[in-house]
């Protein structure tokens, strides 16, 4: 059987592949009741978006050359914004 391919944003996915972009994870460490310390709670990351790409399409929407350097990428959807959870913020 060959499989049915749909046009998704980034590029060919399988029909029934979910397309669940979401660059926030969370997970709950576990906790042992013999352990003393109090439980830590949810804790979260981020993924990068090209792990979500099968593959690099074609005709991909650019940034101009010194704003790309500036965001460390030349491709647009692979474009990231990092916020630091333990830098202070500014009022």
């Amino acid at each position: 059987m060959v499989p049915t391919f749909w046009k998704g944003g980034d590029g060919l996915y399988p029909r029934d592949y979910p397309i669940h972009f979401t660059p926030i994870k969370s997970y709950q460490p576990f906790h042992s009741v013999f352990d003393p310390c109090p439980p830590i709670g949810s804790k979260f990351y981020r993924t990068p978006p090209h792990i979500y790409m099968t593959f690099q399409p074609p005709n991909l929407e650019q940034f101009p050359p010194y704003e790309a350097l500036m965001k460390g990428t030349l491709w647009k959807p692979l474009y990231d914004f990092y916020e630091n959870p333990y830098k202070e913020r500014k009022a």
